[in-house]
């Protein structure tokens, strides 16, 4: 544990008891913070022109979304951060290059970096239709693309073959050559949702074998945790690892996803994974049918005008996300704020996924340990996308913290029509980033561009 300096820190942060993810602990001991940066951890006493007493109170590493959809909204950005989000990794459905230059420039409220979207960024790049397979040619060009934002700092390469089914395998292989030739994860949102998904692991199995290149598999509540298919799924991940191939997966912690109506995912026969379920069980979450249930003529109707609306389906194992967040291979994500996102519309994983494992799966539940929920959410996601300057409290690494109560920490947002799905938690402090406080208690502080762009070229931001 690093001395105090003799100086007066811009923040000093007392008493707290702070999540040790390196060594598997909880110490408590004081933290000063000069600038961007941890600058000391000790039990001795220190001064700061800032003091944060955080008697009582858990002092963590700012939380890590590697999959969400804020991509500089900054609306999404506020929920995410008053609920401890530090970090998010975007790009899965878009890219805008201005948004991204803006935020380079001018910084953004919490850290934003981006992975680069086969299915929604380099197919439509070269204008290939979502149901036909790209020609050899195609291939090449998208690959060309996949180097030129890999070695501009993008994290990943993400495929969601579910949404464009022209996808083949022989087009995930190359650019899966490419991100491994970068060192960096593919990320997949896999073919088939239910226990159809299991015949599809062999993909992304053969993929990994013939590649090297390190998997993440989005979303396992939503893909597989749905129709009892959990357990055979982890089993295939497992088989899988023990084998030597580097596969990692994560989860939400809600039992209802949300997507466009005009997604794949809502094709002819969606239902038939799904159970007892019909058009009749989807709620709208956008839009001016806000709150409705859908019918067949409006889910019709939605699907042909208006495709981009977001659907929420209560259609996954509860007891799955349990099952999915005892294996120390699955990491915790978002997926917040896919499809339209502004004030009262959506769903509630930008307000609530953090709070939610920590004061459901880890106080009321007693499914895993507080050390293990905050490496899921910090040190793990760090190390897997390269984010050497986060996700653990140490001198020297960047000040992204949070501050919470963990006898209290809990989700308070909820799906359209039970709740509102952008109300912020109880239990939460104080978020840090980069050494500025940014949210204290339920409010943001005014300090809204202490975030940045962050690129995985670059290590240091």
């Amino acid at each position: 544990m690093k001395p105090p300096k003799s100086e007066i820190y811009d923040i000093a942060i007392k008493n707290g008891n702070i999540v040790d993810v390196r060594e598997n602990r909880i110490i408590q001991a004081n933290l000063g913070i000069s600038g961007d940066k941890i600058a000391a951890l000790t039990e001795e006493e220190i001064s700061g022109r800032q003091m944060i007493d955080a008697s009582g109170l858990t002092v963590a590493p700012g939380f890590i979304d590697f999959h969400s959809h804020v991509d500089g909204n900054e609306y999404s950005a506020a929920c995410m951060a008053k609920q401890g989000g530090t970090t998010t990794l975007g790009g899965e459905r878009n890219l805008n290059s201005k948004v991204y230059r803006e935020i380079e420039e001018t910084g953004f409220l919490i850290n934003q970096g981006f992975s680069i979207s086969q299915s929604f960024v380099l197919r439509n790049a070269f204008r290939i239709d979502m149901n036909r397979a790209a020609s050899a040619s195609e291939i090449k060009a998208m690959s060309t693309l996949a180097e030129r934002f890999l070695q501009h700092g993008a994290f990943g390469i993400c495929f969601a073959p579910e949404l464009i089914p022209g996808t083949s395998t022989e087009e995930m292989l190359e650019l899966a050559r490419v991100a491994k030739s970068y060192e960096c994860p593919i990320l997949v949102h896999m073919r088939k949702d239910g226990r159809e998904a299991l015949a599809y692991f062999d993909e992304i199995l053969r993929i990994a074998e013939e590649t090297g290149v390190s998997v993440q598999i989005l979303q396992l509540i939503y893909m597989v945790g749905i129709g009892g298919a959990m357990s055979d799924a982890l089993k295939i991940i497992e088989d899988a690892r023990k084998s030597g191939l580097d596969i990692t997966a994560d989860s939400g912690v809600y039992d209802t996803f949300s997507a466009c109506i005009g997604t794949g995912i809502f094709d002819e026969g969606w239902e038939k994974e799904y159970g007892d379920v019909s058009v009749n069980d989807l709620l709208i979450s956008s839009g001016i049918h806000l709150g409705e249930y859908c019918n067949e003529e409006m889910f019709q109707y939605l699907r042909t005008r208006h495709p981009e609306t977001l659907i929420s389906a209560s259609v996954c194992d509860r007891e799955a996300i349990t099952m999915a967040l005892k294996k120390d291979y699955v990491y915790v994500s978002t997926n917040a704020a896919d499809g339209p996102h502004y004030m009262g519309v959506g769903a509630p994983e930008i307000s609530g996924t953090f709070p939610r494992l920590l004061g459901r799966h880890v106080r009321e539940n007693n499914d895993i340990s507080l050390i293990d929920a905050i490496k899921k959410i910090t040190i793990l996601p760090a190390l897997r996308f390269g984010l050497s300057c986060i996700g653990s409290i140490e001198p020297g690494k960047n000040a992204d913290i949070v501050i919470f109560d963990k006898e209290h920490i809990i989700d308070r947002s909820d799906f359209v029509g039970q709740g509102k799905p952008d109300e912020p938690p109880d239990g939460i402090a104080y978020v840090l980033v980069n050494g500025k406080v940014i949210v204290e208690g339920k409010e943001l502080t005014g300090d809204i561009h202490s975030g940045r762009l962050i690129k995985k070229t670059s290590y240091q931001f």
